[in-house]
């Protein structure tokens, strides 16, 4: 049954904000404006996520973002306005509009979301090989090194939280005491899913994390005094 707002008339689908969807948007333009404006690859050992490796297949990671569940609520619901909520008897829709979920149009594209994890999942090294590069570069770590950590984990945690690296893992077995390993499988299953009730918040880590981290070495390339050695190999 759907929830109802203090006056007990709209569905409280219904009145959801919808600043997730813009403040997405905003990210986006800011963050790819100032890639183009003020373009910062590499400063003293520091890869910028945006300029490592992974720029040169970036629209794969980019569609694998886009088509993640996490946003495709966002956009299903503030853009498109199909459906609002789709547990309410009145989505919000005309009603002469037929709900088709993701099986026409250019919703057809979302169904492709489990061949671009498989994208994310391999450039993920390119992250820690950022961060192991900026370690090797002033044999030291450094504050810089820990953001990049950070994002590095933060993406790693959000890909793996995927629902179609669920299905991977184990979402598409029937009886796990029927195939081999599958005590094993099933726990990590289970551990999975622990991960992908938090896939929405991660994807919203990760998002502010590359920006967070672009922005920083782009203080670094100010000289602004924000970097400091920590440990000293």
């Amino acid at each position: 049954m759907s929830r109802l707002d203090w006056k007990g008339l709209v569905p409280y689908e219904l009145l959801e904000p919808n600043w997730r969807l813009w403040s997405f948007i905003a990210i986006l333009v800011v963050g790819f404006w100032a890639l183009m404006t003020f373009p910062v690859s590499q400063l003293s050992g520091y890869i910028d996520p945006f300029y490592s490796p992974t720029i040169l297949i970036v629209p794969l990671p980019g569609a694998f973002r886009l088509t993640c569940y996490a946003y495709r609520k966002d956009y299903h619901r503030h853009l498109f306005n199909h459906p609002l909520g789709c547990a309410n008897p009145d989505r919000g829709d005309a009603v002469s509009r037929k709900y088709t979920g993701e099986r026409s149009g250019v919703f057809q594209l979302e169904n492709f979301h489990r061949y671009f994890l498989y994208a994310g999942l391999a450039i993920l090294p390119f992250f820690y090989y950022d961060f192991a590069h900026s370690l090797a570069f002033a044999d030291s770590l450094r504050l810089g090194s820990l953001f990049l950590l950070a994002n590095a984990l933060a993406l790693t945690a959000w890909t793996l939280s995927c629902h179609a690296f669920r299905h991977i893992v184990g979402g598409n077995v029937d009886c796990y005491s029927c195939v081999a390993g599958g005590g094993a499988r099933k726990d990590i299953y289970d551990r999975q899913s622990w991960l992908n009730k938090h896939h929405e918040a991660l994807a919203w880590i990760s998002l502010l994390t590359i920006f967070f981290t672009d922005l920083y070495l782009r203080g670094l390339s100010a000289h602004l005094p924000i970097d400091t050695t920590l440990l000293r190999f």
